[in-house]
């Protein structure tokens, strides 16, 4: 019917600048407006199709147009149908009516708290807070999660109850992180605190969704950077702090190298005392004996509630000689995080740990390169990065689970950075194995040979090869 329309009212605007839109019944020039409930900014409604534009919600919000619209030209129709008059004030009187009907006791639909779902979510974080289940920066995680979750609600607008964290909610949520200019780990950390709340609710009984399970990760293995063994050593012998902050950048150095040498991570490692200290000195000499059973760091780390022991090596009994830890608390490790990675960026350059890099990140799933000074990437977590990076090359990966403390073997080996040169060493491996006095060996240059070769225990270290079935024996 054309005396029915969907419309929009210009003066019935509510905080975020969005109107209410209204079923508009007109008769004899008069008309009454229906609120359907349902809102729209201006820029995304069609006034003269009476319909929202192609945006968030946009099919949904139509599909209830519609429906309203037929509601009402059914209502007309009736009151035609009863030889009535389908005056404004019969139309009205019908239109509550029907809604009474709809709305009574027996069929009213249950209200939704549109506020649980948060409010039940700042609990879960005083939980794991006030039972220390978790570290700080964990419990920060948490708290910028409940923050994202309550900005998505306001801003698209999704009710956010636990019967809608389904799929719909995931390709949503994940489209406003994005959005946003999230790298897609700071987005797989979101998505990572959201299924543990509903893992934590469900197992309260809150509720029966097991949809979230289906949630998707979107971790991806990170590029950074690390010190090599050389700009360590510049970093800690020949850098020289000077001017008026010289003493608090020698004690950031100290820490920053001490990291580097414990792999911890900077939450544990601001909160060493002199008790995590086992010192032991050799009787005659004095000296630190620096082997694993009498001088090592014993510390529980907060993330993952375990308890490692990191043997003292040289750096290590420098700096408790230095800092006299066994009299004094190491107060040289008491710096905030932002402080800290602040200047240690200023202290690597001062340093002339300038060498031009280029790191990679992925944000809305597309990879980004961003090319600078190594001393502009650096920051607390390349510490422990650089800690694991240089003993992967120096023992197994076993002995390095051991003291950083990992549980998870695939996530410990996300921290260990190839260089360019370790990364050559495996191609020459291959050119040595195929390659290698090639002018002496036709067998391996033969273009349509098709060639298997095995090295084994074989006298003055001939190499064995089988080529079609037929065995021959070459010598290297």
């Amino acid at each position: 019917m054309k005396n029915i329309k969907s419309v929009i009212r210009s003066d019935a605007k509510r905080k975020d600048n969005q109107r209410s839109i209204y079923i508009r019944y007109t008769y004899n020039r008069r008309f009454l407006l229906f609120n359907t409930g349902t809102y729209v900014s201006v820029a995304n409604w069609n006034e003269v199709a009476g319909r929202v534009r192609k945006s968030f919600n946009s099919e949904l919000k139509n599909s209830i147009l519609i429906q309203a619209e037929r509601d009402m030209e059914t209502i007309v129709l009736e009151l035609i149908s009863q030889k009535k008059e389908p005056t404004l004030l019969n139309v009205k009187i019908e239109y509550y009516k029907a809604q009474n009907q709809t709305l009574s006791k027996a069929n009213k639909p249950i209200k939704q708290d549109e506020k649980l779902f948060l409010k039940d979510f700042k609990e879960f974080i005083d939980y794991q807070t006030d039972n220390k289940k978790v570290a700080e920066q964990t419990y920060k995680t948490y708290n910028t999660t409940y923050n994202k979750l309550a900005k998505f609600q306001a801003d698209t607008p999704y009710v956010l109850h636990y019967n809608t964290i389904n799929s719909v909610f995931y390709d949503k949520f994940l489209k406003f992180l994005r959005d946003q200019g999230l790298a897609e780990n700071s987005v797989d950390k979101h998505i990572k605190n959201t299924k543990l709340f509903m893992n934590y609710t469900l197992s309260k009984e809150k509720h029966t969704n097991n949809v979230f399970h289906t949630f998707k990760r979107t971790r991806t293995k990170a590029d950074f950077v690390v010190l090599d063994s050389d700009e360590l050593r510049k970093l800690y012998y020949e850098y020289k702090p000077s001017g008026r902050d010289a003493k608090r950048n020698e004690q950031m150095r100290d820490a920053f190298v001490l990291g580097c040498t414990t792999g911890l991570r900077f939450g544990d490692l601001t909160k060493l005392t002199r008790g995590n200290f086992h010192i032991a000195r050799d009787k005659g000499t004095k000296e630190i004996i620096p082997t694993a059973a009498d001088s090592y760091i014993d510390v529980r780390t907060q993330k993952t509630d375990e308890s490692v022991r990191i043997p003292f090596n040289h750096l290590i009994c420098e700096l408790v000689n230095k800092y006299n830890i066994e009299n004094k608390e190491p107060t040289f490790l008491k710096y905030n995080s932002q402080l800290f990675n602040r200047e240690i960026k200023t202290i690597c350059r001062e340093a002339g740990i300038k060498r031009i890099v280029k790191v990679s990140t992925k944000r809305n799933q597309e990879a980004k390169f961003e090319q600078g000074e190594k001393c502009d990437f650096v920051s607390s977590h390349t510490m422990r990065r650089t800690f694991i990076t240089l003993l992967s090359t120096r023992t197994e990966i076993a002995n390095i689970q051991a003291v950083s403390g990992h549980k998870d073997i695939k996530v410990l080996t996300d921290y260990i950075k190839r260089s360019d040169k370790e990364l050559n060493a495996v191609r020459c491996c291959f050119d040595e194995v195929f390659y290698r006095d090639t002018k002496d060996n036709d067998l391996l240059t033969t273009p349509k040979a098709k060639v298997r070769i095995a090295v084994k225990s074989a006298p003055q270290d001939k190499v064995l090869v089988t080529i079609r079935g037929t065995r021959k024996t070459s010598a290297e």
